[in-house]
Protein backbone atom coordinates (compact mmCIF):
# COMPACT_ATOMS: atom_id res chain seq x y z
CA UNK A 1 0.00 0.00 0.00
CA UNK A 2 2.93 2.14 1.00
CA UNK A 3 4.27 1.64 -2.55
CA UNK A 4 1.47 2.82 -4.15
CA UNK A 5 0.95 5.29 -2.58
CA UNK A 6 4.72 6.85 -3.06
CA UNK A 7 4.27 5.46 -7.22
CA UNK A 8 0.91 7.61 -6.99
CA UNK A 9 2.96 10.58 -5.57
CA UNK A 10 5.67 10.65 -8.23
CA UNK A 11 3.13 10.74 -10.73
CA UNK A 12 1.56 13.89 -9.63
CA UNK A 13 4.68 15.23 -8.70
CA UNK A 14 5.78 14.67 -12.41
CA UNK A 15 2.35 16.12 -13.63
CA UNK A 16 2.63 19.30 -11.73
CA UNK A 17 6.07 20.06 -12.70
CA UNK A 18 4.84 19.20 -16.43
CA UNK A 19 2.13 21.62 -16.05
CA UNK A 20 4.35 24.33 -14.47
CA UNK A 21 7.54 24.37 -16.44
CA UNK A 22 5.09 23.72 -20.01
CA UNK A 23 2.83 27.16 -18.73
CA UNK A 24 6.69 28.74 -18.19
CA UNK A 25 7.39 27.71 -21.42
CA UNK A 26 4.17 29.21 -23.14
CA UNK A 27 4.45 32.59 -21.37
CA UNK A 28 8.32 32.93 -22.00
CA UNK A 29 8.07 35.57 -24.80
CA UNK A 30 6.90 39.36 -24.89
CA UNK A 31 4.48 40.80 -26.93
CA UNK A 32 5.45 43.61 -29.42
CA UNK A 33 4.17 46.83 -28.00
CA UNK A 34 2.34 48.69 -31.13
CA UNK A 35 2.64 52.19 -31.51
CA UNK A 36 -0.39 54.49 -31.58
CA UNK A 37 -1.43 55.73 -35.27
CA UNK A 38 -3.24 58.84 -35.55
CA UNK A 39 -5.47 57.37 -38.56
CA UNK A 40 -6.16 61.53 -39.45
CA UNK A 41 -2.57 61.97 -40.50
CA UNK A 42 -3.06 58.59 -42.92
CA UNK A 43 -2.54 60.40 -46.41
CA UNK A 44 -2.64 56.73 -48.27
CA UNK A 45 -3.51 53.63 -47.42
CA UNK A 46 -2.76 50.34 -49.78
CA UNK A 47 -4.18 47.12 -49.82
CA UNK A 48 -1.82 44.24 -51.97
CA UNK A 49 -3.13 40.66 -52.36
CA UNK A 50 -0.98 38.13 -54.50
CA UNK A 51 0.46 40.61 -56.08
CA UNK A 52 -2.12 43.31 -56.76
CA UNK A 53 -2.60 46.26 -55.42
CA UNK A 54 -5.24 48.72 -54.49
CA UNK A 55 -4.82 52.24 -53.24
CA UNK A 56 -6.52 54.15 -51.64
CA UNK A 57 -6.32 57.75 -51.14
CA UNK A 58 -7.14 60.76 -48.38
CA UNK A 59 -8.78 63.43 -50.87
CA UNK A 60 -10.56 66.82 -49.05
CA UNK A 61 -12.94 64.78 -46.85
CA UNK A 62 -13.32 61.36 -47.92
CA UNK A 63 -11.43 59.09 -49.60
CA UNK A 64 -10.75 57.70 -53.24
CA UNK A 65 -9.71 54.29 -54.84
CA UNK A 66 -6.93 53.75 -57.32
CA UNK A 67 -5.32 56.03 -59.97
CA UNK A 68 -9.25 56.74 -61.35
CA UNK A 69 -10.12 58.12 -58.01
CA UNK A 70 -13.10 56.45 -57.55
CA UNK A 71 -15.54 57.13 -54.78
CA UNK A 72 -14.64 55.06 -51.62
CA UNK A 73 -17.43 53.84 -49.50
CA UNK A 74 -17.38 55.52 -46.14
CA UNK A 75 -18.72 52.92 -43.47
CA UNK A 76 -15.86 50.41 -45.42
CA UNK A 77 -12.86 52.64 -45.26
CA UNK A 78 -14.06 53.48 -41.42
CA UNK A 79 -13.79 49.76 -40.48
CA UNK A 80 -10.18 49.75 -42.22
CA UNK A 81 -8.85 52.48 -40.94
CA UNK A 82 -10.50 51.69 -37.43
CA UNK A 83 -8.53 48.21 -37.60
CA UNK A 84 -5.31 50.10 -38.36
CA UNK A 85 -5.75 52.48 -35.51
CA UNK A 86 -6.52 49.91 -32.77
CA UNK A 87 -4.61 47.27 -33.72
CA UNK A 88 -2.79 44.80 -31.12
CA UNK A 89 -2.05 41.57 -30.26
CA UNK A 90 -3.00 39.16 -27.90
CA UNK A 91 -1.12 36.09 -27.90
CA UNK A 92 1.58 34.91 -30.06
CA UNK A 93 0.57 31.65 -31.96
CA UNK A 94 3.58 30.27 -33.88
CA UNK A 95 7.26 30.91 -34.26
CA UNK A 96 7.94 28.04 -37.17
CA UNK A 97 7.37 30.36 -39.59
CA UNK A 98 5.11 27.74 -41.12
CA UNK A 99 3.00 30.66 -42.63
CA UNK A 100 0.22 28.67 -44.79
CA UNK A 101 -1.46 27.26 -42.51
CA UNK A 102 -2.80 30.65 -40.99
CA UNK A 103 -3.14 31.99 -44.82
CA UNK A 104 -0.03 34.29 -44.41
CA UNK A 105 2.18 32.69 -47.01
CA UNK A 106 2.74 34.89 -50.11
CA UNK A 107 -0.28 33.43 -52.03
CA UNK A 108 -2.59 34.15 -49.05
CA UNK A 109 -2.10 37.19 -47.30
CA UNK A 110 -3.17 40.28 -47.20
CA UNK A 111 -0.50 42.97 -46.99
CA UNK A 112 -1.59 46.31 -45.38
CA UNK A 113 0.38 49.48 -45.58
CA UNK A 114 -0.83 53.05 -44.17
CA UNK A 115 1.33 55.85 -44.43
CA UNK A 116 1.98 59.84 -44.08
CA UNK A 117 2.95 61.08 -47.41
CA UNK A 118 6.49 58.56 -47.84
CA UNK A 119 6.60 57.52 -44.40
CA UNK A 120 4.78 54.31 -43.16
CA UNK A 121 3.05 54.80 -39.98
CA UNK A 122 1.32 50.97 -39.81
CA UNK A 123 2.58 48.00 -42.05
CA UNK A 124 1.23 44.60 -41.13
CA UNK A 125 -0.28 41.16 -42.36
CA UNK A 126 -3.50 39.87 -42.43
CA UNK A 127 -3.60 36.31 -42.58
CA UNK A 128 -7.29 33.75 -41.68
CA UNK A 129 -9.76 34.15 -38.87
CA UNK A 130 -8.93 32.07 -36.36
CA UNK A 131 -11.38 29.39 -35.01
CA UNK A 132 -12.50 31.10 -32.15
CA UNK A 133 -14.07 34.05 -34.59
CA UNK A 134 -12.97 36.62 -32.40
CA UNK A 135 -9.66 36.78 -33.68
CA UNK A 136 -7.55 36.76 -36.90
CA UNK A 137 -4.36 35.87 -37.15
CA UNK A 138 -2.06 38.06 -38.38
CA UNK A 139 2.08 39.18 -38.76
CA UNK A 140 3.69 42.65 -37.70
CA UNK A 141 6.20 44.19 -39.86
CA UNK A 142 9.77 43.37 -38.72
CA UNK A 143 8.32 40.02 -36.79
CA UNK A 144 8.50 36.72 -38.40
CA UNK A 145 5.86 35.21 -35.30
CA UNK A 146 2.43 34.77 -36.06
CA UNK A 147 0.19 36.63 -33.60
CA UNK A 148 -3.64 36.17 -32.41
CA UNK A 149 -5.44 40.18 -33.17
CA UNK A 150 -8.67 40.88 -31.37
CA UNK A 151 -11.57 40.85 -34.08
CA UNK A 152 -12.34 39.18 -37.28
CA UNK A 153 -11.76 41.51 -40.03
CA UNK A 154 -10.07 40.34 -42.62
CA UNK A 155 -13.00 40.59 -45.25
CA UNK A 156 -13.07 43.82 -45.02
CA UNK A 157 -9.77 44.03 -46.76
CA UNK A 158 -10.01 41.18 -48.95
CA UNK A 159 -11.66 43.19 -51.66
CA UNK A 160 -10.74 44.51 -55.10
CA UNK A 161 -11.75 48.08 -56.37
CA UNK A 162 -15.04 47.53 -57.04
CA UNK A 163 -15.41 46.25 -53.29
CA UNK A 164 -14.22 49.74 -51.90
CA UNK A 165 -16.55 51.69 -54.28
CA UNK A 166 -19.16 53.74 -52.91
CA UNK A 167 -22.53 52.23 -54.37
CA UNK A 168 -24.58 55.21 -53.58
CA UNK A 169 -25.78 57.22 -56.73
CA UNK A 170 -28.46 58.93 -55.71
CA UNK A 171 -29.67 60.75 -52.51
CA UNK A 172 -31.58 63.95 -51.58
CA UNK A 173 -33.23 65.39 -48.30
CA UNK A 174 -36.69 63.94 -48.27
CA UNK A 175 -37.92 66.77 -46.42
CA UNK A 176 -36.56 69.54 -48.56
CA UNK A 177 -38.10 67.39 -51.75
CA UNK A 178 -40.26 70.21 -53.56
CA UNK A 179 -41.43 69.17 -56.96
CA UNK A 180 -40.85 65.59 -58.96
CA UNK A 181 -41.34 64.97 -62.43
CA UNK A 182 -41.95 61.54 -63.64
CA UNK A 183 -41.11 60.27 -67.39
CA UNK A 184 -42.20 57.67 -69.11
CA UNK A 185 -42.72 57.14 -72.52
CA UNK A 186 -44.89 59.85 -74.26
CA UNK A 187 -46.70 59.98 -70.57
CA UNK A 188 -44.65 62.98 -68.43
CA UNK A 189 -46.10 64.24 -64.69
CA UNK A 190 -44.58 67.27 -63.02
CA UNK A 191 -45.82 67.00 -58.55
CA UNK A 192 -45.25 69.74 -56.29
CA UNK A 193 -45.10 69.37 -52.71
CA UNK A 194 -47.29 71.66 -50.53
CA UNK A 195 -45.80 73.63 -47.64
CA UNK A 196 -47.96 73.34 -44.21
CA UNK A 197 -49.54 77.01 -44.62
CA UNK A 198 -50.87 75.79 -47.99
CA UNK A 199 -52.09 72.57 -46.77
CA UNK A 200 -53.62 74.69 -43.95
CA UNK A 201 -55.61 76.84 -46.56
CA UNK A 202 -56.28 74.06 -48.41
CA UNK A 203 -58.01 72.27 -45.40
CA UNK A 204 -59.86 75.35 -44.70
CA UNK A 205 -61.25 75.87 -48.68
CA UNK A 206 -62.95 72.42 -48.66
CA UNK A 207 -63.75 72.20 -45.29
CA UNK A 208 -67.06 70.60 -46.30
CA UNK A 209 -65.19 67.23 -47.56
CA UNK A 210 -63.85 64.97 -45.81
CA UNK A 211 -61.02 66.48 -43.46
CA UNK A 212 -58.66 63.67 -43.75
CA UNK A 213 -59.00 63.17 -47.45
CA UNK A 214 -58.08 67.37 -47.53
CA UNK A 215 -54.93 66.76 -45.55
CA UNK A 216 -53.83 63.85 -47.32
CA UNK A 217 -54.22 65.24 -50.68
CA UNK A 218 -52.94 68.90 -49.78
CA UNK A 219 -49.72 67.04 -49.39
CA UNK A 220 -48.87 66.85 -52.76
CA UNK A 221 -50.64 68.85 -56.26
CA UNK A 222 -50.33 67.70 -59.82
CA UNK A 223 -48.78 70.45 -61.96
CA UNK A 224 -51.90 69.76 -64.39
CA UNK A 225 -54.48 70.11 -61.82
CA UNK A 226 -55.79 66.49 -61.80
CA UNK A 227 -55.67 64.11 -58.56
CA UNK A 228 -52.90 62.68 -57.25
CA UNK A 229 -52.26 59.48 -55.12
CA UNK A 230 -50.44 61.07 -52.37
CA UNK A 231 -49.34 57.37 -51.11
CA UNK A 232 -47.88 56.28 -54.09
CA UNK A 233 -46.43 59.74 -54.50
CA UNK A 234 -44.70 59.04 -50.69
CA UNK A 235 -43.88 56.32 -51.67
CA UNK A 236 -42.08 56.73 -54.51
CA UNK A 237 -40.38 59.81 -52.80
CA UNK A 238 -39.12 57.38 -50.00
CA UNK A 239 -37.67 55.16 -52.70
CA UNK A 240 -36.10 57.46 -54.74
CA UNK A 241 -34.35 59.72 -51.42
CA UNK A 242 -31.55 57.17 -50.95
CA UNK A 243 -30.25 54.52 -54.45
CA UNK A 244 -27.79 52.07 -53.86
CA UNK A 245 -26.15 50.17 -57.32
CA UNK A 246 -25.40 46.96 -57.72
CA UNK A 247 -22.19 47.45 -59.13
CA UNK A 248 -20.67 49.75 -61.84
CA UNK A 249 -20.88 49.43 -65.42
CA UNK A 250 -17.41 49.57 -67.74
CA UNK A 251 -18.09 52.74 -68.86
CA UNK A 252 -16.23 55.62 -67.41
CA UNK A 253 -17.58 58.64 -68.21
CA UNK A 254 -20.88 61.00 -69.34
CA UNK A 255 -20.47 59.58 -72.56
CA UNK A 256 -21.08 56.38 -71.63
CA UNK A 257 -24.54 57.29 -69.37
CA UNK A 258 -26.77 56.54 -71.28
CA UNK A 259 -26.20 53.12 -72.61
CA UNK A 260 -26.71 53.59 -76.28
CA UNK A 261 -30.13 53.21 -75.51
CA UNK A 262 -33.28 55.45 -74.94
CA UNK A 263 -34.89 55.84 -71.21
CA UNK A 264 -37.41 53.84 -70.02
CA UNK A 265 -37.89 55.92 -67.11
CA UNK A 266 -36.48 59.32 -65.82
CA UNK A 267 -36.92 60.68 -62.78
CA UNK A 268 -35.98 64.71 -62.10
CA UNK A 269 -35.96 65.31 -57.99
CA UNK A 270 -35.71 69.32 -57.06
CA UNK A 271 -35.28 70.04 -53.56
CA UNK A 272 -34.62 73.14 -51.12
CA UNK A 273 -35.04 76.73 -51.91
CA UNK A 274 -33.73 80.02 -52.76
CA UNK A 275 -29.63 79.49 -53.91
CA UNK A 276 -30.08 76.45 -52.12
CA UNK A 277 -32.08 74.67 -55.22
CA UNK A 278 -30.82 71.59 -56.45
CA UNK A 279 -31.97 69.09 -58.82
CA UNK A 280 -30.97 65.75 -60.02
CA UNK A 281 -32.36 63.13 -62.53
CA UNK A 282 -32.00 59.30 -62.59
CA UNK A 283 -32.51 57.09 -65.59
CA UNK A 284 -33.47 53.61 -66.01
CA UNK A 285 -32.60 52.10 -69.49
CA UNK A 286 -32.71 48.76 -70.99
CA UNK A 287 -32.55 45.50 -68.73
CA UNK A 288 -29.72 43.09 -69.06
CA UNK A 289 -29.61 39.44 -69.57
CA UNK A 290 -29.88 39.26 -65.69
CA UNK A 291 -33.00 41.24 -65.59
CA UNK A 292 -31.19 44.35 -63.79
CA UNK A 293 -31.37 48.01 -65.11
CA UNK A 294 -28.56 50.15 -66.95
CA UNK A 295 -28.86 53.11 -65.34
CA UNK A 296 -27.65 56.89 -64.66
CA UNK A 297 -27.63 59.91 -62.97
CA UNK A 298 -26.62 63.37 -62.20
CA UNK A 299 -25.23 62.71 -58.93
CA UNK A 300 -22.21 60.27 -60.50
CA UNK A 301 -19.99 60.72 -63.82
CA UNK A 302 -20.04 56.75 -64.03
CA UNK A 303 -23.21 54.40 -65.79
CA UNK A 304 -24.25 51.86 -63.37
CA UNK A 305 -26.44 48.74 -62.75
CA UNK A 306 -29.46 48.60 -60.60
CA UNK A 307 -30.79 45.29 -59.02
CA UNK A 308 -34.17 44.09 -60.47
CA UNK A 309 -36.33 44.25 -57.19
CA UNK A 310 -35.20 47.47 -57.26
CA UNK A 311 -35.51 48.96 -60.78
CA UNK A 312 -38.88 46.56 -60.84
CA UNK A 313 -39.82 49.19 -57.96
CA UNK A 314 -39.10 51.72 -59.10
CA UNK A 315 -40.99 51.27 -62.49
CA UNK A 316 -43.63 50.67 -60.36
CA UNK A 317 -43.95 53.76 -58.75
CA UNK A 318 -43.63 55.69 -61.25
CA UNK A 319 -46.44 53.99 -63.47
CA UNK A 320 -48.35 54.44 -60.37
CA UNK A 321 -48.37 57.77 -60.20
CA UNK A 322 -48.63 58.30 -64.26
CA UNK A 323 -51.90 56.51 -63.97
CA UNK A 324 -50.34 53.58 -65.84
CA UNK A 325 -52.01 50.43 -65.49
CA UNK A 326 -49.48 47.52 -64.94
CA UNK A 327 -49.11 44.94 -67.68
CA UNK A 328 -51.09 41.69 -66.88
CA UNK A 329 -49.20 38.85 -67.53
CA UNK A 330 -50.08 37.21 -70.21
CA UNK A 331 -51.77 33.50 -69.49
CA UNK A 332 -50.56 30.72 -70.08
CA UNK A 333 -50.84 28.54 -73.56
CA UNK A 334 -53.53 25.75 -72.87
Amino acid sequence: MKKEFLILAAIIAGLSAYLIFHSDERQNYTLPDLAQVNVEAITTLAIEKNGKTVNLYRENDGWTISDRHYPADTVTVKKLLDVVEELRVSALVSQSQDYLRYDLSPEQTIRVTARKGEEILRSFEIGKTAPTNRHTFVKLSGHKGVYHAPGDFRRDFDRDVEGFRSKEVFKFDREALTSLVVEQGDVRRMFFTVQPNDRDMDVETNKDQDQDMDIKSSSWRAEDGNPVDVDKLDSLAADLAYVDCASYTHGDSDNDKDHGTPPLLKIIVTSGSGDRVKTFDLVLHEKTEDNDYRAASSQTIYPFILDAFQGDDLVAGAKAVLGIKAEEPMPDNQ
